[in-house]
């Protein structure tokens, strides 16, 4: 028997060769789906690594290590933390610091510290900008920044002591002897983002120093740290459960003398998520793919019994048993089926793709299903039919009932995708098309019967028109094409919505990446105070066109508004400003109006109030002055003693104030209780118009301005700010303010705000707010930290624009653009499942091609000897045959008489059936 079936199968060759292919293709197709995973997953690792801030790539150990006397420190941490980073492919960087103090200060504030600091292998991660590196014993190094600060150049020598907090004096007092060092070089990080860096970014602020010239200081501890960042290729689809697999078992490890503080965690569940978001799409995008191909290998099977119907009569009217029908039957299809199995498995890479058999398995059995059921159901036909190679027929009433239901869904998930979208909605697309190939297959064989009839009666008939009036009459008159059209629609219909499907989604992911970025450029700086930033960029770009300072308030969070500070002025130029958004001049109009009053600037050493108060009850309120520094400095408060009655100079030192300050507010610190009202007179004041909190009050009189401030418990109730921009901080918002009409800005302080509605805004989308950062600076109520600070850059802003920013003082510690922003939300899971429809739609196609070319094989060489007999040329014969492939009937199409016909008239007479 299985002698006979290779006997069968090699004078079939070329159908069989068919059937191979056509399951091949089949498997092929179903393993698109685990091959483009696998890479898909690839790309989302790269992508979401490269992508990752540096705390959640690396991990920081830190441990608060006691002196044991002298300059020596405990080994605790280095020996507990050393064998507890074994992070599968990290590099480790062993870092100390503590707080150092003038030798010749006894007390000193938190803002006359500075820092030492030892990070191992310094010297090879710097360039040298003057000086050199380190090389001995007392050597330190600065970054240019903290040079300028504290006005040191290379040789310059200063003392130094450690410094140990005095709970008695609110102050910092020495811990031990002087210490000497030389400033020998200024450097600046060859990469402020390379990896070594750790999560802050960039070299320290402070005095940078090897581990000997660390141990010469007397310090009561010192702060040690372990950096572990991954080295490239550590992080990849294989290495991930090792890394979470660490990740717990670290958390547990985690002690008071070791602390792990790393967001690798976040990371990792961030790359679950995407590869999730692949396996929820990818799946159902393969499986309109997979029911092609079986409807194309039903094709083929179909085409090779309908081949070998006499045959299998023969045998059944012989009297072969019924099993060894079938045997012959399917085993010809079954070898076939199984060979082109194992070679599209092989072709598509399935030996080396993570998760190919399920989906291999599915395909395969899949095709020999719908192939041995075809091969099952033609031969149990009636010998008498097979005999007259007669196809069976089903109940028709069958086909039209199940078209019905799928015409009615298609309409029925039209209109809830138009109204409210739910139910059978997310399914339309494939309802719709396979309404329109099922009615396609019902109404274009009736037309094109009706066309070709027509044509006929037309008394010239060329050779193709002929040709396409016999494919026409093939097409109405066999039910083979009406199902081989059905595929075709489907097939085009698959790629036109995948094709449309990613057009839209491509839209809609640049508009996204436009609006997180902000603008075409976007650098992550390193700025000491807003202040800084704002004068650095106006220095480094002083035109308008190139740069913008953007500090964010506050992230969308805990229900609150995102809230973003930008130099309105600069706006327009620099922005990639969103449809729906309003005109971008008027918005920064509306976000800096013109100010009321200039601010308020001191400039020396000391500062000097002359203030009377006539009613004080109390002997702690204080007099205070908060100063913003021009020249980069933070905001900081001076006290300048305690207030007394009567009248009387307060004088204090302002070492900040040398280069100038802003004068951000004048405090008397009440008791934070319900008391008696204290009424000061402020005489000679630095300016004319000052604002109080809600409940005090300001009275201009010929000997200054007379301020009564009641004694509440509402933070800031004597706080007396200079008029120095508008009365209300313009906020331009795509969401409702609070009901109070107050925004809060730098340092959480809720400030009287004017609003003004926008759709949509940059950076902020539709849930935040913009504010003008020099008035939002005003109005703040922190030291003028700008955490998070950023520089927008135009599209048309010249290469040299960052060299300048760096000669103006700021670090650049990280650089993303709009290309980057699109590339990272393309790469996302979603993106990326979506992106498979479109492969998935041209895979349809060929197999659309391939249903087709089987229908081609499927004419044979009878048909075509039979149309010669009836005196068609060999050339028409052709183009019928590959036009369409269905045998003719035996009725005749038309009957008319031969008389006053001509030639082409005959000759179509005589090709008629």
């Amino acid at each position: 028997m299985i002698g006979l079936v290779l006997a069968m199968l090699w004078s079939r060759r070329g159908r069989a060769a068919a059937v191979m292919l056509l399951t091949a293709l089949a498997t092929a197709a179903a393993l698109a789906a685990p091959v483009y995973l696998a890479r898909a997953d690839d790309r989302i690792v790269r992508t979401e690594v490269a992508g990752a801030t540096p705390a959640e790539r690396t991990v920081l150990i830190t441990g608060e290590v006691q002196s044991s006397g002298g300059g020596s420190m405990a080994n605790t941490f280095q020996s507990l933390a050393g064998g507890w980073l074994d992070t599968p492919g990290y590099a480790t960087v062993f870092s100390a610091q503590f707080a150092a103090q003038p030798s010749n200060l006894e007390l000193a504030t938190a803002a006359q510290l500075s820092t030492i600091v030892f990070r191992e292998g310094i010297c090879e991660h710097v360039r040298v900008v003057a000086g050199r590196c380190l090389m001995g014993t007392g050597d330190a190094v600065l970054t240019g920044r903290t040079a300028d600060r504290l006005g040191l150049r290379p040789g310059d020598t200063i003392s130094l002591s450690g410094s140990r907090f005095d709970t008695t004096s609110n102050r910092f007092k020495r811990a031990g002897d002087p210490t000497a060092l030389t400033v020998v070089g200024v450097v600046e990080p060859h990469d402020a983002t390379e990896p070594y860096w750790g999560r802050a970014g960039g070299a320290r602020d402070g005095f940078q120093v090897d581990r000997r010239t660390l141990d010469t200081f007397a310090r009561p501890s010192e702060l040690q740290s372990y950096d572990a960042y991954p080295l490239p290729g550590t992080i990849t689809v294989d290495t991930l459960p090792a890394l979470r697999e660490w990740v717990v078992d670290a958390a547990r490890r985690s002690t008071d003398e070791a602390r792990l503080n790393t967001d690798l965690d976040v990371l990792l569940e961030r790359i679950a998520e995407r590869r999730a978001e692949v396996r929820a799409t990818v799946p159902f995008a393969v499986a309109p793919v997979l029911l092609l191909a079986w409807a194309v290998i039903t094709l083929a099977v179909s085409t090779v019994i309908r081949v070998r119907r006499f045959e299998h009569g023969v045998i059944a009217l012989r009297g072969v048993a019924r099993p060894g029908r079938w045997w012959l039957a399917t085993g010809e299809t079954l070898l076939s089926v199984l060979t082109g199995a194992l070679l599209g498995f092989t072709a598509a890479g399935g030996w080396q793709t993570r998760g190919a058999w399920p989906y291999a398995a599915v395909a395969v059995l899949g095709a020999l299903a719908v192939a041995l059921t075809v091969a099952l159901r033609t031969v149990s036909a009636p010998v008498s039919a097979l005999l007259r190679q007669v196809d069976r027929h089903t109940a028709r009433w069958r086909g039209f009932a199940l078209e019905g239901v799928l015409v009615v869904a298609a309409v029925v998930a039209v209109v809830q995708v138009r109204g409210r979208p739910g139910g059978i909605a997310l399914l339309a697309p494939a309802l719709v098309m396979l309404a329109v190939a099922v009615v396609a297959g019902r109404v274009v064989p009736v037309l094109s019967g009706r066309s070709a009839a027509r044509a006929l009666r037309r008394r010239t008939l060329g050779r193709v028109r002929l040709a396409a009036v016999l494919a026409a009459f093939r097409l109405a008159r066999r039910p083979v094409g009406a199902r081989l059209l059905v595929l075709l629609t489907l097939a085009v219909g698959s790629l036109a919505f995948a094709a449309a499907a990613t057009a839209a989604v491509d839209q809609r992911q640049r508009d996204q990446a436009d609006l997180d970025t902000g603008a075409p450029v976007v650098l992550t700086v390193d700025a000491t105070s807003r202040a800084q930033l704002l004068h650095a960029v106006r220095a480094a770009d002083p035109d308008g066109r190139s740069a913008m300072a953007v500090v964010p308030i506050r992230p969308a969070e805990n229900g609150e508004p995102a809230a973003v500070a930008v130099d309105a002025a600069r706006l327009p130029a620099v922005a990639l400003w969103p449809a729906g958004a309003g005109r971008a001049a008027e918005v920064a109009a509306r976000l800096h109006p013109p100010a009321t009053a200039a601010p308020v600037m001191l400039t020396g050493a000391k500062l000097t109030l002359d203030v009377t108060a006539s009613a004080l009850d109390r002997p702690d309120v204080v007099l205070a002055a908060t100063v913003a520094p021009l020249d980069g400095q933070r905001t900081g408060v001076v006290e300048l003693g305690t207030l007394v009655r009567g009248r009387q100079s307060y004088t204090t030192d302002t070492p900040m104030c040398t280069k100038g300050c802003r004068l951000v507010q004048i405090s008397v610190r009440l008791p934070p209780y319900v008391g008696p009202t204290v009424v000061v007179t402020l005489h000679s004041p630095p300016a004319a118009d000052w604002r109080v909190a809600a409940g005090a009050s300001a009275a201009t009189g010929a000997d200054g301005i007379t301020f009564t401030l009641p004694m509440t418990s509402q933070p800031g109730a004597g706080d007396l700010r200079p008029a120095g921009g508008p009365e209300q901080l313009p906020v331009v918002t795509t969401v409702p303010l609070p009901a109070d009409g107050t925004f809060k800005t730098f340092g959480g302080r809720a400030v009287p705000v004017t609003g003004s509605d926008a759709a949509r805004l940059p950076r902020v989308g539709t849930g935040g707010a913009l504010v003008d950062l020099e008035y939002a600076d005003i109005f703040a109520a922190d030291d003028g930290r700008a955490d998070g600070a950023e520089v927008w850059l135009s599209a048309s802003a010249p290469p040299t624009i960052v060299d300048a920013l760096r000669a103006q003082g700021l670090t650049v510690t990280g650089r993303r653009t709009v290309a980057d922003a699109r590339a990272g939300i393309a790469a996302g899971g979603t993106a990326l499942g979506l992106r498979f429809y479109l492969f998935a739609g041209l895979l349809s196609v060929a197999l659309g091609a391939a249903g087709l070319a089987v229908a081609a094989i499927g004419t044979t060489v009878a048909d075509l000897r039979a149309l010669r007999l009836q005196a068609c040329g060999a050339r028409p014969a052709g183009w019928w045959s590959r036009s369409r492939s269905w045998r003719w009937s035996r009725r005749p199409a038309w009957r008319g008489s031969w008389r006053r016909r001509s030639p082409g008239a005959r000759s179509a007479a005589r090709c008629r059936a």
